[in-house]
């Protein structure tokens, strides 16, 4: 509970950029993006998204770019939430500018060594450097933040003097910085050291609305400095999700106080800080486990076992065994595998993001038209392979069909209908495994499969109206899957929609963090689905479109009329399933379908 005589505190989540800087294998843009999504859901009000770096310096955050430029981030950049940009260099904030960024932070050394290491010049052209930068975003209507590193010690010069931090804060503030962050880059600091510096600041008329706390936990103090820093008058403070962090040029440095350590310990105390410790507790779990590093923070940790059921915590779910599937054709960008009874389409064109040509369009209506024929193929899977799961039309020059108006719009026509039509009219149970973002008719075949599962970074975005299309042939099926008011708004605005929103609508199954989760997770649902008999599927389908397009009228009674005496034919599956229920034995479906006599294909 919040004690009202205490002030609020801000949270700075510097994870996405100072959290991931240092670390040596590559991270996947996805991931960045998908950890700054998460870190929004908890609530916190800033958060720090990269840096506009050389690549030869900090590699990892080569993908400046594509984080600045990504449309979930630029949606976040039109809401209340402070989304700075670490930005060194006049040609790093030529670049912000360009993507919109409305908050930039500058850093200084206080130190002539870390300076030198850093940024490769003097504290005085450091000083120069973070003032023109300042100057130019400020003139932009940008918003400035100030770092000052090494404010207790330099790792090639020794301890700092407060004098030195004293002169880079002054200047920091003159340059027009809102707030200046006290940076603890080593983590040598102890609570002493926090309150002779922070009052040796105070004491020189620095104003402590304009400091925030920066600190590294290398000494296991960070908790403690924060709490101290709090009581001598400071409510902003930098942390990182996980604990994740370190500095590239202060050897031995560990990572950043522990956003979950940070938040714990003032909601304990009955301060504010806006975030949803249990959303933030997840999310730190998430990123370890992708980046394949313990998790950092000693709250998370805890707090995410606590969460766990107990049964969860004993013992593990016993594991379902992974499917043995087989290549059994290749042609036209597609792959065939199948398993069984089970038939899976696999998009192959990754470096064109799966986009579908025309004689793609034609080759998978005709694998689902047969397979959905086929009596020993109880399921049709469709994914894709690469970083997307389908971008839609082919739009390449010398392929596409727009514009083109005549036969070439009505052969379009004619084979985008039939395969969205081929998909929901499948007497087999169809699913779509989005191992990535859909756009356009990559919606539509998802949306036009009866279950859907997708790994965390994919979404889907009806972009049409950005090229001055609309999405014609799939509407059928997003409207009726989506409902019409999300429809109509998701077609007008063409905003990449989330997994984490459709999970929420009910429109996706399951949800896994990559790929390979992914597929065992489709591995575990067709293993789940052999109790599902294939006529009694195929009946229970009819029965939902008969829902959906004929609701209250004459046709629907008489469909369901027409079903309920089919599955009550002696000959039928309900007559093999019964059977098996009085014999007090679970029917596996799959095995009974495979026994069937195979006909000549």
């Amino acid at each position: 509970m919040t004690v009202k005589n205490l002030p609020a505190v801000r949270v700075v989540e510097v994870g996405p950029r100072d959290g991931l800087q240092n670390i040596q294998d590559s991270i996947p843009t996805s991931t960045k993006l998908q950890l700054i999504r998460r870190l929004e859901e908890t609530g916190l009000g800033t958060i720090e998204l990269t840096s506009v770096v050389s690549p030869r310096i900090i590699p990892q955050l080569a993908d400046c770019r594509d984080i600045l430029g990504d449309e979930r981030v630029k949606e976040m950049t039109g809401k209340e939430l402070r989304l700075p940009v670490l930005v060194p260099t006049v040609k790093g904030l030529d670049i912000a500018i360009e993507y919109g960024v409305k908050e930039i932070a500058v850093f200084i050394s206080a130190t002539e060594g870390f300076s030198k290491a850093n940024i490769n010049c003097t504290v005085e052209q450091g000083i120069e450097r973070a003032r023109n930068v300042a100057s130019l975003a400020l003139q932009s209507n940008i918003a400035v933040r100030g770092y000052v590193s090494c404010i207790f010690a330099d790792p090639y010069d020794g301890p700092t003097q407060p004098e030195s931090v004293l002169r880079c804060v002054k200047e920091l503030l003159y340059a027009g910085c809102y707030e200046v962050s006290l940076g603890d880059t080593l983590g040598v600091g102890s609570p002493s050291n926090v309150r002779g510096l922070v009052t040796f600041l105070l004491e020189n008329d620095i104003p402590r609305e304009k400091l925030a706390g920066h600190f590294h936990d290398t000494y296991g103090q960070a908790v403690a400095n924060v709490w101290e820093a709090y009581n001598c008058g400071l409510q902003v403070f930098d942390s990182s999700v996980a604990g994740l962090g370190g500095c590239p040029f202060a050897p031995g440095a560990k990572g950043n106080v522990a956003t979950e350590d940070l938040v714990y310990m003032f909601h304990n105390a009955g301060i504010s800080t806006g975030v949803d410790l249990s959303k933030l507790v997840e999310t730190g779990v998430w990123i370890s486990d992708q980046l394949k590093k313990p998790n950092g923070s000693r709250a998370g940790k805890a707090l995410s076992i606590k969460s766990k059921p107990i049964s969860n915590v004993k013992s593990k779910s016993p594991k379902h065994p992974s499917l043995p599937w087989n290549l059994t054709k290749e042609a036209k960008g597609l792959q065939l595998y199948q398993s069984g009874v089970n038939l899976k389409i696999v998009l192959n064109r990754p470096k064109n993001g799966n986009a579908l040509t025309a004689p793609m369009i034609s080759a998978l209506t005709s694998i689902v038209t047969r397979a959905s024929k086929d009596p020993h193929i109880s399921r049709i899977i469709i994914t894709g392979k690469g970083k997307f799961f389908c971008t839609g039309m082919d739009l390449g020059k010398g392929s596409t069909p727009v514009a083109q108006g005549g036969s070439a719009s009505d052969a379009q026509f004619q084979r985008l209908t039939g395969l969205f039509e081929a998909i929901d009219q499948s007497p087999k149970v169809t699913i779509a495994c989005m191992n990535g973002p859909a756009f356009g008719g990559g919606v539509g075949l998802a949306f036009s499969c009866d279950i859907r599962l997708a790994t965390r970074d994919a979404s889907v975005t009806l972009s049409e109206v950005k090229l001055g299309l609309c999405p014609a042939t799939i509407s059928k099926y997003v409207v009726r899957e989506w409902g019409v008011p999300f429809a109509r708004e998701a077609m007008l605005s063409a905003r990449p929609v989330s997994v984490e929103e459709l999970r929420a609508r009910g429109l996706v199954f399951d949800v896994a963090d990559g790929a390979e989760e992914l597929s065992a997770r489709l591995d575990i649902l067709l293993s789940r689905l052999k109790v599902a008999s294939p006529d009694a599927s195929r009946m229970s389908k009819e029965l939902v479109r008969l829902g959906w397009a004929h609701a209250g009228r004459d046709e629907q009674v008489t469909g369901i009329r027409r079903l309920f005496e089919e599955m009550m034919r002696v000959d039928a599956d309900g007559a093999h399933g019964v059977k098996e229920f009085q014999a007090g034995r679970n029917v596996d479906w799959d095995a009974f379908t495979q026994g069937m006599s195979k006909p000549k294909l």
